[in-house]
This record gives structure tokens, sequence and C-alpha cells, in this order.
């Protein structure tokens, strides 16, 4: 065999074994907003150890976050056709509730008890507000889903918090109304909008507990570094 004929040979035998390898990796999406790691992955590879609770938080935040994110969509290519870019409703949004960076979940002071109790009151807030989006002709089974994952999410947290029923700290804001068919529409995608940047949020302060939390019971000095603001 000619030495052209071992070259062609051996690269042959070197890209098969690459391809293989590129086969049996996995490969992880690199979407900014949440990973799509599923609850199976979350467990030791060995299957035998069960997910913690903040794990299984992480869980249901994500599903949320999905539900709600589906719906922020879906209204806005019903109600706002001629729009393609949500950026350019940013001067027109109705302010609701959000996670700040003075709250613990989204700065370098990052602290857990902070953290929960203002995600506890800003899910709240968006729970009780909830019958303005039931009120859309949305899809129904969204809609309920989102109701039904929003109370989940605050019983869990507050298997932890046990915070008596009306005890979470009232957040003030101003009023929903819906003067007309435009501040009805601009409403609706405010809240949508802004609920899918909390649970954003509300997913990546979680997944970092669930991570960290026995150094946090050691007081570990590391800090999670400032979050993106892209949410979209």
């Amino acid at each position: 065999m000619s030495s052209a004929q071992n070259a062609v040979l051996f690269l042959s035998v070197v890209l098969a074994a690459f391809i293989s390898l590129l086969d049996a990796v996995p490969v992880y999406s690199g979407l900014a907003e949440l990973s799509e790691t599923s609850g199976d992955e979350l467990q030791d590879v060995d299957g035998k150890s069960p997910l913690s609770d903040r794990q299984k938080w992480h869980l249901m935040a994500r599903d949320l976050h999905r539900d709600v994110k589906m719906l922020r969509d879906q209204q806005f290519k019903r109600d706002f056709r001629e729009t393609v870019n949500m950026t350019a409703f940013e001067g027109v949004r109705v302010k609701t509730p959000l996670l700040r960076p003075s709250d613990g979940c989204l700065s370098r002071n990052f602290s857990t008890d902070s953290c929960l109790v203002r995600i506890y009151s800003v899910l709240t807030w968006y729970k009780e507000n909830w019958g303005f989006i039931e009120k859309e002709n949305l899809t129904s089974s969204l809609v309920n889903d989102v109701k039904h994952g929003t109370k989940r999410l605050l019983e869990a947290i507050n298997s932890q918090l046990q915070i008596a029923d009306g005890g979470a700290v009232q957040i003030s804001s101003a009023p929903l109304s819906a003067t007309s068919a435009w501040t009805r529409k601009t409403t609706v995608h405010s809240i949508l909008f802004n609920f899918t940047s909390v649970m954003i949020d509300t997913c990546r302060a979680i997944n970092y507990m669930s991570k960290h939390k026995a150094a946090y019971r050691a007081k570990d000095t590391k800090r999670p570094a400032d979050w993106s603001s892209d949410k979209n």
C-alpha cells in the first residue's frame, strides 16, 4: 500500500472516531434564558439520589417560566401583529413587581432568606392579580397551568418560610385598569412580560441555592456574578 493510501486510510479512521465521539457526547443548548435540563438529569448518574427540595423548586419554576413565556408570546402576536419587537413597548409598559438587586437575588450580596421572601411576595402579587389575565381569550389550559403552577411554587417556598396566610410583605403598586382596548392590551402585555422576567430571575436564584446550599451553611464568601438583564 502506498504512503498516500496509508494517509487516506489514517484520516478515515480518525474522522470515524471523531464522529462517534460527537454522537456519544451530549450537546447542551446555549439559550440565554434557561437550560433545558430534565428532572432525570438533575439526579446522580446512579439514579439513587432523589432530588432535593430546591431542585424540585427549580423544576417547578422552570415549568412556570415556560408557560408564562408562551402566554406572553401568544398575546403579543395576537394583539400587536404589526410589531415584531417587544422592546418597542418599553415606554408604555405598566410597572408590576420585579426582583431587584437590593432583594438579594440578583447581585453579589446574595441572601437566601431575603431572596426567598421577595420571590414569595412577588409571586403572591401575580397570583392575586392573575384574574386580569383570566379575562383574556388566551389558551385556557396555559392560563390554568400558570395559575396552579404559581400556587404550587408558593406553597413549596412557604414550606421553608412558614409565612401565615396574609403575612407576605405587601407590594404597593398602581391598581390595574383597562379604560380602553389599547390600555387593556398593553396592561396584559406588561403583566406577562414582567412575570416572565421574574421567573427567569427566580429560576436562576433557586438553581444557585440548590447548587450552593452547603456553601451558605459554611458562610462561603463566594457570590454569584450579576446576571444579565437581557430577559427577552
